[in-house]
């Protein structure tokens, strides 16, 4: 196949006004010195250099000579004076089919291929200088001029076909270019929504940062009452949730996107799941007043999934309509069943959908647009994370709206699990609020503010906690005394946490410690990692204080031997 980029170079060789920087790109393509075309002039039977180049030549009789013994062949290749120094220089020669015109090309020895192509591409030329030169001859011989008409004529047939031959090069080409277009075009969206995103982001995670330093700014005040300490606590605790669930639906999204996510699946009761998703978007609901009807089926379903990600799809879907619906309107949300699937739907009467939007609806970055104080917020990723994770269980989900401001239903369809289901209950403890019985416990996070604040809440637990801030420190001090849990960072400065946790393990007195990875690197393979370093448990940060407390309880009860402790990765 001719490639574009030459076809474009024999276009410009068709005229002569830009013949010569044709010739250039010709040497370029062809990595060539230099390139130079000649026609055959029919009076003079010789070859001539080509209108629009320069008409005189050095040597000329010996490349007249040479080019007599190319006619001979297709390709020939030979030791010639150079045009511009007289130095010998190798040149390489493709003869046009018809005899018409003669390309030269210097310092090279042409491929196979290129030699191919150019053989194929030369006729165009040929005849073109052929009608060229008969028409300069016409202008001043009458009989030159009938002798290049009747040649003319004789080669229309063979320009006919070399047109068509060219027609279908610039269909080609035309095809190429429409591609590259809407390429362009994708390219410049995905651009424009790569920046929307940025700017949603920033402001996002600028929202929370305010009162969480005006809360700490409120607890350093000796005049701080009580009241205040706890309320700027909650104003922190709750802050720090809504930027952990900002960075999880990136991270999932993340995931999704490069086929990590794996579902651990189980037969699951789907009303079991509409009710903690409920629990998880209460609070949204509640702070716009909105009212949430639920309409179940009769019977009991299940699907085969995992609980937790069925749990998020609803919940994101909810939270979604809670966002887009003004204040005091009205959610529904209705579960049936077939025999062969289970439709969730949940419907608003908010802001609705526009019709040039909702096939868009579940693309990434995308959302309606929205005024500059962006009161509803979210990055545009949740729809898009929900689709996933619906089609990781082998379901649907689809949007329909009536227009702006008449509201929006999501439909979810998930495969009913059909087989016989075999559920055990296991006995569920509530977490304990303070661990039972005190532990000897080292902090190891070289930053400073992070150890220091996740010892004193173990310490206002009960337990006695020392902190480091380096795998030296950390090795210091477990070599003067022993630790019950040894909580390390894995991004230390002088040695990462998986190297520091091997030679602990390497110490006899800490052999039954129990060993926590607090990193903020959460990945399937993190985990693993951990694991083989010699870790008990892996947590992502900023730490589940849930976790954490379940963590101390299991290590006191294991201290006790009453009980061991959980897999890694709880």
């Amino acid at each position: 196949m001719i490639p574009l980029e030459l076809v474009d170079i024999f276009i410009r060789l068709q005229l002569p006004e830009t013949r010569q920087d044709g010739l250039k790109a010709l040497a370029v393509y062809a990595q060539a010195k230099e390139a130079y075309l000649f026609g055959k002039d029919a009076e003079l039977s010789i070859y001539l250099p080509a209108q629009g180049l320069p008409q005189t030549m050095p040597h000329a009789a010996w490349w007249h000579a040479f080019f007599e013994q190319c006619e001979t062949g297709t390709c020939v290749s030979g030791l010639m004076p150079s045009p511009k120094n007289g130095e010998e220089i190798h040149c390489s020669v493709v003869v046009e089919r018809l005899g018409l015109s003669i390309l030269v090309l210097l310092g090279v020895e042409l491929e196979s291929s290129v030699a191919a192509q150019l053989q194929a591409l030369l006729p165009l030329i040929g005849a073109k200088l052929a009608v060229e030169r008969a028409a300069a001859s016409a202008a001043g011989h009458a009989a030159a001029a009938r002798e290049a008409s009747s040649q003319a004529r004789s080669l229309n047939a063979a320009l006919d076909a070399n047109r068509r031959e060219l027609q279908k090069a610039f269909e080609l080409l035309e095809k190429e270019l429409a591609v590259r277009r809407e390429a362009e075009k994708k390219l410049r969206e995905t651009d424009r929504k790569k920046d929307e995103f940025l700017a949603m982001l920033a402001h996002e995670l600028r929202n929370p940062l305010a009162p969480i330093n005006m809360a700490a700014q409120l607890i350093k005040l000796p005049s701080s009452s009580q009241r205040q300490v706890e309320q700027a606590s909650q104003i922190i605790t709750r802050q720090v949730a809504h930027m952990s669930s900002l960075l999880d639906d990136l991270l999932d999204v993340s995931r999704v996107t490069r086929g990590r996510i794996v579902l651990e699946k189980e037969a699951v009761d789907v009303k079991g799941v509409i009710a903690d998703a409920i629990e998880q978007s209460k609070s949204i609901v509640q702070l716009k007043q909105h009212q949430l009807d639920v309409h179940l089926t009769g019977e009991t379903v299940y699907v085969d999934g995992d609980k937790t990600r069925l749990v998020q799809i609803i919940a994101n879907v909810l939270i979604n309509a809670a966002k887009y619906t003004p204040s005091q309107g009205s959610i529904g949300l209705r579960l049936d069943a077939t025999e062969e699937e289970v439709l969730i739907r949940i419907s608003d009467n908010g802001i609705g959908i526009d019709a040039e939007l909702l096939p868009h609806i579940f693309e990434l970055f995308t959302q309606a647009p929205r005024s500059s104080d962006r009161s509803q917020g979210g990055l545009g990723i949740g729809l898009a994370l929900v689709k996933s994770l619906v089609e990781l269980h082998k379901g649907s989900l689809s949007a329909h709206s009536r227009g702006l401001n008449l509201g929006s239903e999501f439909t979810i369809r998930l495969p009913r699990y059909k087989h016989p289901l075999h559920i055990s209950v296991s006995n569920v403890k509530n977490d304990p609020l303070v661990s039972e019985g005190a532990l000897s416990i080292l902090v190891i996070d070289d930053n400073v503010d992070a150890a220091s604040t996740l010892a004193a809440f173990m310490e206002s637990l009960g337990h006695g906690v020392l902190t480091g801030h380096s795998a030296k420190e950390a090795m210091e001090l477990t070599a003067s005394q022993d630790f019950d849990v040894l909580v390390l960072d894995i991004g230390l400065p002088d040695m990462d946490g998986y190297e520091l946790a091997k030679k602990i393990r390497g110490i006899k007195a800490c052999e039954d410690a129990v060993l926590v990875a607090l990193t903020g690197y959460g990945q399937p393979q993190d985990k693993e990692l951990a694991r083989e370093a010699g870790f008990d448990v892996h947590l992502t940060k900023p730490a589940d204080f849930k976790k954490l407390m379940k963590v101390l309880s299991d290590a006191t009860a294991h201290r006790r031997g009453s009980a061991s402790m959980d897999s890694l990765g709880r």
